[in-house]
Order: C-alpha cells, then structure tokens, then sequence
C-alpha cells in the first residue's frame, strides 16, 4: 500500500515516549513533537512480508525538504525516531519506541530527501 499524505510529517526521539497506542503517543515531560518542513506532499508505503520469524511489517516515508531545513535531524540520524503522519481524515503514527524509525538523507545544495524505515512485528 503507497498513499499520499499531507504536507505534515512531525517527530520526535523514541527515548521520548511515555506511552504508545495506535491512536495516540504520550510523551515525557519536557519533551515535544518537532515538525519537520516538507516542500511536498510525503509518501508513505507499508508493507507485510513472511520472515522466518513470523510475519513483519515494514514502513517507508520519504519526506522532501529545502537543503539543511532540520539540521538537528540531519546530525542525528543514527537516533530512532517516531513520525506523526495527518491525512486529510486522520493522524496515525510511524514507528514506536521498541521499533523506531530509522532516519536516511540524501541531498543537493538544493534539496533533501528524508526516508524513514520501520520494521515492526505483527
């Protein structure tokens, strides 16, 4: 499954969380969602696969943004990450502090590209 999602694509550190559920994240004192400054619509994929270990789950987001928008995320990449996705209809999560994102950027002087993998048990 691959859809389009709004220009909102939000994150925090998954050392973070307090609490997670499908609808909701609570996060510790002092801590906040961070945006993250698409210039486009991001793309989110989700698949399930057969592992040896049983069936797994595995999500992708690629976010645009302007060269060195979030250079606190740019530096901090090897850090596991929660992303908060809206739609036009909803809010849902990518991610969680047992099975984080993972943060890759590529780029120019121009552009970044952002992709966030999560691979999750079902």
């Amino acid at each position: 499954m691959s859809k389009i999602i709004c220009n909102s694509v939000d994150y925090v550190f998954s050392e973070g969380i307090m609490v997670i559920t499908p609808e909701s994240v609570t996060l510790k004192p002092g801590y906040s969602w961070k945006n993250l400054p698409v210039k486009e619509k991001s793309t989110y994929s989700s698949a399930i696969n057969q592992a040896d270990a049983g069936p797994i789950r595995e999500e992708s987001v690629t976010a645009v943004t302007k060269f060195d928008a979030d250079p606190f995320l740019k530096k901090h990449t090897a850090f596991g990450i929660v992303l908060r996705m809206k739609t036009d209809d909803k809010t849902f999560y990518v991610g969680s502090d047992c099975y984080p994102c993972l943060t890759e950027v590529s780029g120019n002087r121009i552009n970044d590209t952002y992709t966030f993998n999560a691979t999750s048990t079902i």
